[in-house]
């Protein structure tokens, strides 16, 4: 049944049924117009219910109430079918927003391209603090865009979401990881976009790019889905957003390099451990400093370090592997 109510190409269709369904909040006018497509809405449902039926034997009760699946709402399909199914929306899904697509590609090439405008890194002691300083901008970045990408939209389509899982279409864990999963391609692409500019205008250390690809991704997807917990318990879009700010501050306040772990309040000790910027800027630094050799000239910045190593043993870094 066509009700006139199209979705444009560069919309996700989770978010333009969120929008259709809604009531506007507005003018008179507009909420009586609001109203008028809502009841339309309505009728056109019930009369789709009147006209279903589900094989030979199924009916459907006076009151036009529909049974489908069992008498708890389980899910008709195994595990591996609803990932399969989740996954091929997941992947369509994200294939539609071109418009999406293209503004997280400028973004990437306009901070690779600032960054490595004001950054030139080299084997001087006056280096060593630039990089840490540059790989700690790229962690609160990474951070702070991959978060904000989920953080609004999972609010929408959580209404969404638990009215199909209310209906036992599907779980919790194959949506997550269907969803998780549908994104990484993506991200790699832009993190590898991000990844072919900085790394040689900044000049950052060779033969370790395709780690710092891959760090950065994973850097990525973690910050993604912590948006994605904020927006789950978030009843709102509003509530998410009041609460991102909060989030990104006590990410930068214990990245690893603005306050020592002994000196982090007992009762605060934990939350260096949830960090992602810290975790992301720590694998980072290990991946740049192991291996590199420093010369004792130039602008000195603290104390001469002649290796990676040493400068890693500033953040209590020098023990720590990408194994870990």
């Amino acid at each position: 049944m066509d009700l006139g109510y199209t979705c444009a190409k560069d919309t996700g269709t989770a978010e333009y049924i969120l929008e259709v369904i809604s009531r506007t909040n507005g003018g008179p006018e507009e909420q009586e117009n609001s109203d008028q497509r809502l009841n339309q809405l309505a009728e056109a449902a019930r009369l789709s219910v009147d006209k279903m039926s589900f094989g030979s034997g199924a009916l459907v009760s006076s009151q036009n109430k529909l049974k489908i699946g069992h008498e708890k709402n389980l899910p008709g399909a195994n595990i591996f079918r609803q990932f399969k199914l989740l996954a091929a929306r997941a992947f369509h899904e994200t294939s539609r927003g071109k418009l999406a697509m293209t503004i997280k590609v400028v973004q990437q090439v306009t901070l690779g391209l600032v960054y490595g405008g004001i950054y030139k890194v080299k084997d001087d002691q006056a280096s060593v603090m630039d990089r840490f300083g540059l790989l700690s901008l790229i962690a609160i970045g990474g951070m702070n865009m991959a978060v904000a990408s989920t953080i609004r939209s999972f609010t929408k389509e959580k209404t969404i979401v638990m009215g199909e899982m209310a209906n036992g279409m599907y779980r919790t864990l194959p949506y997550f990881l269907a969803k998780a999963i549908s994104e990484i391609p993506l991200v790699g692409v832009y993190n590898a976009i991000f990844g072919a500019i900085i790394y040689p205008l900044a000049g950052l250390q060779k033969g370790k790019f395709k780690q710092f690809i891959g760090l950065t991704t994973m850097h990525t997807l973690a910050g993604e889905a912590a948006g994605l917990i904020i927006g789950a318990v978030s009843p709102s879009s509003d509530v998410a957003l009041s609460i991102f700010p909060a989030m990104i501050v006590l990410n930068i306040i214990f990245d690893g390099r603005n306050i020592s772990e002994e000196n982090t309040p007992k009762v605060l000790r934990w939350l260096p451990k949830i960090s992602l910027v810290r975790w992301g800027f720590e694998g980072l630094s290990v991946n740049e400093f192991n291996g590199l050799e420093f010369s004792t000239k130039g602008p000195r910045r603290g104390p001469v370090v002649k290796t990676g190593k040493e400068a890693l043993e500033r953040f209590g870094f020098a023990d720590r592997t990408l194994k870990e």
